[in-house]
């Protein structure tokens, strides 16, 4: 038995489902099913019952989720207590933010305050893409997160906290011909390619896009690229447009111009559910409310 195979049952005794764990994971169904029969195998007791496709626990599937359950809570506890043992008492608190953010407003006054009240607690951020930081949020790779809530609606064991929203922008080259026009509408880019990153979310992030061109009667050809970096430099050289938010340090580029799309997206502080790390709650607690102040300040 390994860490996948466990992995793969936690998501599937939470989903009762192998078809949305099989989405939420991006891993074909026949993967997961292969593991999770491997596992019981091993173990010698079947952890599913399977009936008109619905599944559910058996009694010894409970008593292994149960367990699992706790020793993942209190593995991160002892992770925790051999890194300060490491460090000489110095804790790590690894934070995920969605890449392409400018968040020079929210950061700073984050690592000030909670350094006042965890002075030997070392901060790190990790800047990456929406599907990444859900899987970092997972499996313990990162403790909290800044992203867009609905890049984790579909993950039970994650908490959310709302603390922003964020108006969508069109983003075009300023090289373009679109940047002749007098007043250029959404309407107008029509047959465009919109660049898109993170691929390995393709079915999320084509739901969103879509629903963001819907109301201007189009459905947009999509291509994506590895990342938001990607993405902007596509845009930037003439190759197609793409839609960002107010945060996007990009907007800021003389090459780049916008248009308001008639959509906004909200942001939310993300852990996981059931956290007894004081550390996480705290920093979770501070940068809600930085930002949520951010917000207020702009509306005054």
């Amino acid at each position: 038995m390994n860490d996948l195979q466990i992995d793969y049952f936690m998501a599937v005794a939470t989903n009762l489902s192998f078809t949305k764990t099989s989405e939420e994971l991006y891993v074909s169904q026949p993967a997961i099913s292969k593991q999770i029969a491997l596992m019981e195998k091993e173990l010698g007791v079947k952890l599913f019952s399977r009936n008109n496709k619905k599944i559910r626990l058996t009694e010894a599937g409970e008593l292994y989720f149960k367990l699992f359950s706790d020793f993942k809570m209190e593995f991160r506890n002892v992770q925790h207590q051999a890194a300060m043992l490491q460090h000489g008492n110095i804790e790590e608190l690894h934070i995920g933010c969605l890449e392409g953010w400018d968040l020079t407003g929210i950061i700073p006054e984050l690592v000030e305050r909670f350094q006042e009240t965890y002075p030997r607690t070392r901060l790190y951020f990790d800047c990456c893409g929406a599907k990444e930081i859900s899987t970092l949020i997972l499996t313990g790779g990162i403790e909290v997160a800044l992203t867009m809530e609905n890049s984790l609606c579909d993950f039970n064991e994650i908490d959310t906290v709302r603390v922003a929203e964020l108006q969508k922008l069109l983003v075009y080259s300023a090289g373009s011909r679109y940047a002749a026009m007098e007043s250029p509408s959404v309407r107008d880019f029509k047959g465009e390619t919109v660049f898109a990153p993170w691929g390995v979310a393709e079915k999320m992030i084509t739901r969103i896009i879509d629903g963001y061109f819907q109301p201007y009667g189009f459905t947009p050809e999509i291509q994506f690229v590895h990342n938001n970096e990607s993405m902007i430099t596509c845009v930037r050289n003439g190759l197609g447009i793409a839609v960002t938010d107010e945060w996007s340090w990009a907007i800021r580029s003389e090459d780049l111009l916008t248009i308001p799309i008639d959509a906004k997206d909200a942001v939310c502080v993300a852990m996981m559910k059931n956290s007894i790390s004081e550390h996480a709650s705290f920093a979770a607690e501070v940068m809600a409310g930085i930002v949520r102040g951010g917000q207020e300040t702009e509306k005054l």
